[in-house]
């Protein structure tokens, strides 16, 4: 049976309950095999970044009982570092952000994290993929954030062989991605080529443990917006 098959197989299983729409897409397919088949450890998807080769990203894996320790580490203590960045703001905690990856991550049919890691194993950072609509063919860029020590352009190329690789892959035309207008990030995502295209006003609450950021288009004098982008990718 070819690999392929054999990773939509485990879809059928009970624990790779990850599919439920009638008619899945190739691409949804594909990104499902990939979350049920990924785990800490063993070997797995990887995909270049640059030429010559700069660094690879992976699929962070999230089976339950099946997540890599170091990846939780890091994600915890860069998420603590950037909380600023997000629109939920709380002090993370490896155990949170363990459970989060095995249990919200794990079972979104449209979102996925990957780790950057430099040729010499060091791991800088990770981008991701969110918000899919898989019969209309949209995703966005999701949770890209820099460890601090990626070198000058890696994170870029990283999130550009993401966004290649949804699109042909995963048959995703149309990329986007939302950011606070507060987020340094927004020059980011202008570089790697998305265009502005919407601002709407967010206001925050206070909720136990943290903060809530959400829209609200009505109203005035708002601290900040989130800033709707889409990616001009050049054809493949």
């Amino acid at each position: 049976m070819p690999w392929q098959s054999k990773c939509i197989a485990t879809l059928l299983k009970p624990e790779g309950a990850l599919m439920d729409t009638p008619n899945p897409t190739p691409g949804q397919q594909l990104f499902a095999a990939l979350k049920q088949t990924t785990r800490a450890g063993q070997p797995g998807l990887v995909l270049p970044v640059g030429q010559p080769l700069a660094a690879v990203i992976r699929p962070i894996a999230t089976v339950p009982g099946h997540t890599d320790a170091l990846d939780v580490q890091l994600l915890t203590e860069w998420r603590n570092r950037h909380v600023k960045s997000f629109l939920t703001e709380f002090v993370s905690t490896p155990e949170r952000t363990s459970g989060w990856l095995a249990g919200a991550v794990h079972a979104n049919a449209g979102k996925m994290l990957f780790m950057v890691e430099t040729p010499d194993g060091e791991r800088v950072g990770h981008v991701g993929l969110g918000f899919i609509d898989w019969q209309r063919g949209y995703g966005e860029a999701d949770a890209i954030v820099s460890g601090g020590k990626s070198p000058p352009g890696l994170m870029k190329a990283s999130l550009l062989a993401l966004m290649r690789w949804a699109r042909d892959a995963l048959g995703l035309q149309t990329l986007a991605v939302r950011v606070r207008s507060d987020n340094s990030a927004v020059d980011f995502y202008r570089k790697v080529g998305f265009r502005e295209y919407q601002r709407v006003p967010i206001v925050a609450s206070v909720v136990p443990g943290g903060i809530d950021w959400s829209e609200d288009p009505q109203a005035v004098d708002a601290p900040a917006s989130l800033v709707y982008m889409q990616l001009e990718l050049p054809p493949a």
